[in-house]
């Protein structure tokens, strides 16, 4: 009897801290074009689930152009991944994601044997702030070098494969849909 009386002692006391944020929602996040992306330098969405008003788990899909500073290497980089966010006072968060990077942007149409190109793995530890249902985030995502196509502007030079750093920073604005505060009654 005192085993039950304990286990609903427990299961009340953790359903009277009710939780004062929606549990699932769903993010559309922009990146800030750096100086050759224009008019937008990445653009990602995020589905997520809050375990409890910190704590939130989610899953991105983005799209990011990166520009090579040699050669004419302008092939973006899309990635799928998990990530995680840990809230603070204000909304401020910190959070880290880990996922498969493809240098050719398109994992479901790419075959990227055929081209020599490999997907990479990476990790990306993030800051952010969100503001009601705005959200402001910068983001570094480290990646494993990949290999990629390097063409060259100049009529007759033939291109080549070689391992490309694809490492990059994303400052990116965006708006979610739910997992706002729950409305007082």
């Amino acid at each position: 009897m005192r085993k039950l009386l304990f286990i609903a002692l427990v299961l009340a006391m953790t359903n009277v801290q009710a939780q004062q944020y929606r549990k699932f929602l769903f993010a559309v996040q922009f990146g800030l074009p750096d100086d050759q992306s224009f008019p937008i330098g990445s653009f990602a969405m995020e589905p997520g689930y809050r375990l409890h008003d910190r704590v939130q788990l989610g899953f991105r899909m983005e799209a990011q152009t990166i520009f090579s500073s040699y050669g004419g290497n302008n092939n973006p980089v899309s990635s799928m991944g998990i990530n995680a966010h840990y809230y603070f006072f204000k909304r401020a968060f910190v959070g880290v994601g880990l996922g498969i990077f493809n240098p050719s942007n398109n994992f479901i149409m790419s075959n990227t044997d055929t081209y020599n190109q490999r997907n990479g793995i990476g990790f990306y530890p993030r800051v952010g702030w969100d503001l009601g249902h705005f959200r402001l985030m910068a983001e570094y995502n480290f990646v494993q070098p990949m290999k990629d196509y390097i063409f060259y502007p100049n009529a007759g030079m033939m291109g080549h494969y070689e391992m490309v750093n694809k490492n990059y920073l994303s400052v990116k604005i965006g708006f979610f849909i739910g997992g706002g505060r729950n409305k007082s009654k």
